[in-house]
């Protein structure tokens, strides 16, 4: 079975590379960055839902830091905040600043740093921010990606079979607001998403495999 699947993918990836998108045989590093900023509107307290973010992201990654910082002011704030990524000016091309985006504001934040196939250097970071209206997920995750060059098919034929980076990181993050949507019964609505997102998967149950978007196609 597994090699029937394999001899598929290997005939999928081959055809991919002799469709005259680009020269298989030139070897590259590209640098990936997906952005996601949900709102969520929620009658539940607020522990139940920074452990419902928490339980969400556990379902993909096991060694990620978690944090509840103390806010600087008691007041809930009118407009939720936002993170801040680091200036990328002076990165070499094809590497990932480093940024991890700052969380300051945020009452429940999440890093990591998780070793997956074919995505070198990840790091993935969430921050929750609340407000008057509710709550901001901001999510962020950068990789290095090897495109190209002589293992260009058998690393296509690997990312049939196994999943790629791209979409390890997909659903990382579906599966944080899927999980404080259906554990606490919120309203969730798409605020930004970089790159596009293909129809409405955090409205479906968690651990549900995501679609295929611009990016994490192979």
């Amino acid at each position: 079975m597994k090699a029937s699947m394999m001899a598929v993918a290997v005939a999928a990836a081959l055809a991919g590379c002799s469709n005259g998108s680009g020269n298989m045989f030139a070897s590259r590093d590209t640098a990936v960055e997906y952005i996601r900023v949900f709102d969520i509107k929620t009658d539940a307290a607020g522990p139940a839902v920074t452990r419902a973010a928490s339980e969400g992201i556990s379902r993909n990654v096991n060694n990620a830091s978690l944090a509840t910082p103390v806010p600087d002011s008691a007041e809930v704030q009118d407009q939720p905040g936002r993170f801040k990524l680091a200036d990328p000016a002076g990165a070499p091309p094809g590497t990932i600043p480093a940024r991890g985006p700052s969380c300051d504001g945020a009452s429940w934040t999440a890093k990591a740093a998780p070793d997956v196939r074919g995505g070198q250097d990840m790091h993935i970071v969430a921050c929750l921010f609340p407000y008057k209206g509710g709550y901001h997920l901001d999510m962020y995750a950068a990789f290095i990606k090897k495109q190209g060059g002589w293992l260009e098919w058998p690393r296509r034929a690997t990312g049939y079979v196994l999943g790629t980076p791209d979409k390890y990181v997909e659903k990382t993050m579906l599966d944080i607001v899927r999980t404080i949507r259906e554990t606490t019964n919120a309203q969730v609505a798409l605020v930004e998403a970089r790159p596009e997102v293909a129809g409405t998967p955090w409205l479906e149950p968690p651990g549900v495999a995501p679609r295929a978007s611009q990016t994490s196609k192979p």
